[in-house]
């Protein structure tokens, strides 16, 4: 690719592809050439959850991350099922994405992760070092985490990050695509609206039934009829897709953060000790990470969701920031108290820290903590 012009701004988005897969498949290689399923116990198809990511030889069976297990295990029966909520298997996670992060940290100083599998850099003043196109600092990106790491790992360049991980999206796995503003039309206008980050599933039936099924759909409407049929968040999604709507790359998001947990029962459960030290056992992993990380909570959230998926969620915030497990234990206990005499036996259960920040009054956090 030739860069026909200079870009004021030149971002870069770091993928890491079917992350857990690609750790368990590090760990063991003899798995790479198997359907590899992370996710919850199948048990063989009539188990509870969903899929939370898989390797691409499972994705031709047409799994894909948030499938119920059941269906999974249904489309994939021979596949190999990891439980994604054993404990190793989270530490061996957070272990190879520190081991990435640091990585990457080594190509600009403006540096911000997204999660345990993916990163933004600001390579503007940083590429040219590399080879007479941004592809060259991907290229070294890929090859250096490759070599070092053995994991597979995609990476987008644009203008903004919004476009940039759309970008790394295009040429999975271990690709590398590169998006200058002049480019969108050719390359992004015929994807669903869903590719456009912050587009969920609501929000794309939304988009279709107001004739809005593609990214050049919203690029190429008038403004005025963008903002009657979405009011400001039309203008928002046109600016998106126009490769306008820069925001810097950082470390820090603000100051809204939360860890979260969650676990299904095997089979629908109606014995409060049991769910009680399953809600102990969630909390306390939370816990040790606030402490691991030196971080202190003000709010407590738990989920509930009962047979016949209803679900129910209650919250409740301290006068100040903590991250004493006995204290939080008693909050959790607490904001159950009200389903314990329903009927209904519980599905699955869930705990949220959130109003996190850094003991010594920093509210900014890194993302890298946070999942």
């Amino acid at each position: 690719m030739t860069v026909t012009r200079v870009w004021e701004h030149v971002i870069a988005h770091v993928d890491l592809d079917a992350f857990f897969a690609s750790v368990h498949i590090k760990i063991s290689p003899f798995l790479k050439s198997y359907p590899v399923i992370i996710g919850s116990d199948p048990q063989a198809g009539k188990g509870r959850g969903v899929v939370s990511t898989c390797s691409y030889e499972a994705r031709k069976f047409g799994l894909h991350s948030g499938m119920p297990i059941s269906t999974a295990y249904r489309l994939c029966p021979d596949g190999i099922y990891v439980c994604s909520g054993r404990e190793v298997s989270f530490t061996n996670y957070h272990s190879e994405s520190e081991k990435v992060m640091a990585i990457l940290k080594h190509y600009s100083p403006i540096f911000q992760s997204a999660g345990l599998d993916e990163a933004y850099l600001d390579i503007t003043n940083e590429w040219t070092k590399y080879g007479d196109t941004p592809e060259a600092i991907a290229l070294d990106i890929q090859s250096r985490i490759q070599k070092e790491l053995a994991l597979p790992i995609s990476v987008g360049i644009s203008e903004t990050k919004s476009i940039a991980k759309i970008a790394s999206d295009l040429n999975k796995p271990n690709g590398i695509a590169i998006v200058p503003n002049e480019k969108i039309p050719e390359i992004l206008y015929s994807l669903p609206v869903r590719k456009i980050i912050g587009v969920g599933k609501k929000t794309e039936q939304v988009l279709i039934r107001k004739g809005l099924k593609t990214i050049g759909d919203i690029a190429l409407t008038s403004r005025e009829k963008l903002f009657l049929l979405l009011g400001d968040y039309g203008l928002h999604l046109q600016k998106v897709v126009h490769g306008k709507n820069f925001r810097p790359v950082g470390y820090f998001r603000g100051e809204r953060k939360s860890i979260s947990s969650e676990r299904t029962f095997r089979t629908d459960q109606n014995d409060w000790n049991i769910i009680d030290s399953k809600v102990r056992e969630i909390t306390k992993k939370l816990v040790n990470r606030l402490q691991k990380y030196h971080l202190l909570t003000r709010t407590i959230s738990i989920k509930i969701r009962f047979e016949g998926y209803v679900t129910y969620t209650r919250s409740s915030s301290f006068t100040n920031y903590l991250n004493a497990k006995s204290v939080i234990l008693r909050k959790t206990n607490s904001l159950l108290e009200e389903f314990r005499t329903s009927p209904k036996k519980v599905r699955l259960i869930g705990v949220r820290v959130s109003n996190l920040k850094k003991q010594g009054g920093q509210k900014e956090l890194s993302l890298f903590l946070l999942e």
